[in-house]
């Protein structure tokens, strides 16, 4: 195996390609079997709502202003829904796996540009597909955090792209304009990744006068013309500005230390570490290769190194000291911690041989306890799982292949150990994803909200005083949205039940003597119709 060792190690843009590729039936299988849940519904409602009203400048749920986020994730994905023609499930997800892809390749082509060792770009982008974190979770949602962080990296490499060529007016500028856009996609986080990011570096590289300059100066009034420009497009429609600019503030504090108390927060510092190690396992366990004596001093020795630490720990810290940061929230500081561990691997694996005959020794433990454990989905109830005989044959060939180039490949084992786990996603798609949908409570909402919507046809459909703690918000959410998307008619909230059309109730029974009811649901839904 000797010959496939070296090619790979020559050419490792090549094996980046080819488990690219690989890993893109992996994750587009089953993409849509899932009915939309968490925060999948709210980004569909909204898009399908400015769909349905013609007003993409407003976004609505239920007919009510919706004030959490910012719309220009929601002009894509409407976008999506016009350009398709669908509103499915894997239509709704799209604008957040196609950009996953997007930012493993933006990690790779960065990396190779600034260190120039392709291994190790090759394996800080794979490492971004197949980290614990988004092989089994991020990756299957709709959600805006993927497209959100691939946009701030993007930021993060244009200002030292710009730094080192002391291109000051374009470093401002660039990262500025994608400033604006991610801030109307998200909100104030923009602001802090921007700002620290530039005040670090400026900082650290002794040029915090660049601060005060024009060049900042005008580029930091446009970003504010950019947001401006919607914000005043916005209070055409509602002027009440107040309500959303509040919310949008709330959104980004509410998760903080002084909303959850000392001993959580306390408990929270302490562990941050180690639950997001386990969070990015098993891209993790290249960190043992930074406990070599030489790893700040080579770190330090390279720019694009320092900067990227620097950048790291100017940001991390905001999310360390915040006890509800969820690990989605991190998904554009997450590749400057592979391409560390990468390079790190590549650079002192030689010089720490106890830490790499253990780093190796687990890749072949893992890989053979994964090809071990493929044909027990034989014991368990697939039935769900169409050519469940044909699936297991071919992701137990595949793991077992892998798992013997893992023992034979020395100085690229860790291409074939992330094959293995791109094959251990293909499973989860092939054999999880239809399991649970088989039985799980959205999946029965998401058939009784297409019901409901069929029986009410093209009459008025409310939702009966209904206004739901944040928390909740998601469960109304896919009510509304698969409602939506059978009638292609906007729901709305309402008070009074004295209109004549359908009322979905949450707790209650419509006062209104003329109201029958249809039907019940699970967890005391009720569907009413006035005639």
């Amino acid at each position: 195996m000797q010959h496939p060792d070296q090619y790979i190690n020559r050419h490792p843009q090549t094996a980046f390609y080819i488990l690219l590729i690989l890993a893109v039936p992996a994750f587009f299988i089953n993409l849509g079997l899932l009915a939309l849940f968490a925060d999948e519904p709210t980004r569909a409602n909204v898009a399908l709502e400015m769909i349905l009203t013609n007003n993409y400048s407003v976004p609505t749920i239920g007919g009510e202003y919706y004030y959490n986020k910012p719309p220009f994730y929601n002009w894509i994905l409407a976008g999506v829904y016009l350009l398709t023609g669908s509103f499915s499930e894997f239509v709704t997800r799209l604008p957040a796996l196609v950009p996953m892809f997007l930012f493993a390749i933006t990690i790779f082509y960065s990396t190779s540009w600034f260190l120039k060792d392709k291994r190790v770009a090759a394996v800080s982008g794979l490492l971004f597909l197949v980290n614990g974190r988004m092989l089994v979770y991020d990756s299957m949602l709709g959600h805006i955090d993927i497209f959100y962080s691939w946009l701030t990296f993007i930021a993060f490499i244009a200002i030292f792209y710009f730094y080192q060529r002391e291109q000051w007016f374009w470093l401002f500028f660039v990262s500025y304009v994608i400033t604006s856009v991610t801030f109307l996609s998200k909100g104030l986080p923009s602001i802090v990744f921007q700002g620290f990011t530039i005040i670090a570096l400026l900082i650290y590289t002794r040029n915090f006068k660049k601060l005060f300059s024009w060049q900042h100066i005008v580029c930091g009034i446009f970003c504010l013309l950019l947001i401006g420009a919607y914000f005043y497009n916005y209070s055409q429609y509602n002027p009440a500005l107040g309500g959303y600019l509040t919310t949008i503030w709330d959104q980004s504090s509410q998760r903080t230390a002084t909303k959850v108390g000392f001993w959580p927060s306390v408990k929270h510092i302490i562990l941050f570490p180690f639950e997001h190690l386990g969070h990015l396992i098993p891209a993790s366990l290249l960190a043992l290769f930074c406990f070599h004596k030489s790893f700040w001093k080579g770190i330090m020795q390279n720019g694009f190194l320092k900067f990227i630490t620097i950048t790291f720990l100017a940001n991390i810290w905001v999310y360390w000291l915040s006890p509800e940061t969820r690990p989605r929230y991190l998904l554009m500081l997450y590749p400057l911690l592979f391409i560390i561990w990468s390079y790190s691997y590549f650079t002192w694996r030689e010089k720490l041989p106890k830490t790499n005959k253990v780093f190796d020794v687990t890749l072949v433990v893992l890989a053979v306890l994964v090809t071990l454990a493929v044909p027990s989905a034989f014991f368990f109830d697939l039935q769900s799982v169409p050519y469940l005989p044909l699936k297991v044959a071919v992701t137990f060939l595949m793991c077992l292949g892998f798992t013997y180039l893992i023992c034979r490949l020395r100085a690229s084992r860790i291409f074939a150990f992330i094959g293995l786990l791109i094959t251990v996603r293909l499973a989860f798609s092939w054999f999880i994803l239809p399991h649970r949908a088989a039985g799980n409570a959205e999946t029965y909402f998401r058939s009784a909200a297409i019901e409901m919507g069929r029986i009410s046809d093209n009459k008025p459909f409310y939702f009966y005083q209904y206004h739901p703690h944040v928390a909740s918000i998601p469960f109304h959410d896919r009510l509304i949205f698969y409602i939506q998307r059978t009638k292609m008619q906007q729901v709305k909230f309402t008070e009074s039940d004295a209109k004549p059309g359908y009322y979905l109730t949450f707790d209650r029974n419509l006062k209104n003597p003329k109201a029958v009811l249809v039907k019940s649901y699970r967890d005391n839904l009720k569907l009413f119709e006035v005639k």
